[in-house]
């Protein structure tokens, strides 16, 4: 009998520490799953979800995630849809703790760029609020063309509802764009 007690101490304690060393591998694995976890893969699994965005320039931005492309979200507010540019955002409200993952649709890998062409096409009147020192300046206007790395804008005062077109026309990098409304279309 005293046999049978060793045996079953023994045992015992050889389950608690494969149990342990389970434990530490599932652990283990998680950390470096967690590592892996991008925020471009978390916007995606947050697509229908209301956040919020906190910006560089100290705005914030609320709104639905409409979209997502490659670097950008559409954060849809009512009638107005914002772009805000991610590596401008210093802070997510709101966002699941799940991921996506990589797009497979071409919608999911577009670029800022090609969203901006879209809303050239759209002719839609836009305001883009650019970097400008520890703040932030905001241009109202027609998209009238996107290059590679700018966009043009065509001035619009408010109230006008298509822009002079001898009026202002103002070129922006797009690396200085912090994020772009328009109405919803």
């Amino acid at each position: 009998m005293r046999w049978d007690a060793l045996f079953e101490d023994l045992q015992s304690q050889w389950t608690a520490l494969q149990d342990r060393a389970r434990e530490s591998e599932i652990a283990e694995r998680t950390r470096i799953d967690q590592g892996s976890v991008t925020l471009a893969g978390r916007l995606r699994a947050s697509t229908g979800d209301r956040v919020r965005a906190l910006q560089s320039d100290g705005e914030t931005v609320d709104g639905t995630i409409a979209f997502t492309g490659a670097g950008w979200a559409c954060l849809r507010a009512g009638a107005l849809d914002v772009i805000v540019v991610v590596s401008w955002c210093r802070a997510w409200e709101g966002l699941r703790r799940a991921t996506a993952p990589e797009p497979s649709s071409v919608g999911d890998r577009l670029s800022l760029t090609s969203a901006l062409r879209g809303l050239s096409r759209d002719r839609a009147v836009v305001t883009v609020t650019v970097a400008a020192g520890p703040g932030s300046t905001a241009i109202r206007g027609r998209i009238d063309r996107v290059g590679r790395d700018f966009v043009d804008l065509t001035t619009v005062h408010p109230g006008e509802l298509r822009p002079d077109h001898t009026g202002t026309v103002t070129t922006v990098p797009t690396a200085a764009c912090l994020r772009i409304g328009s109405l919803a279309r």
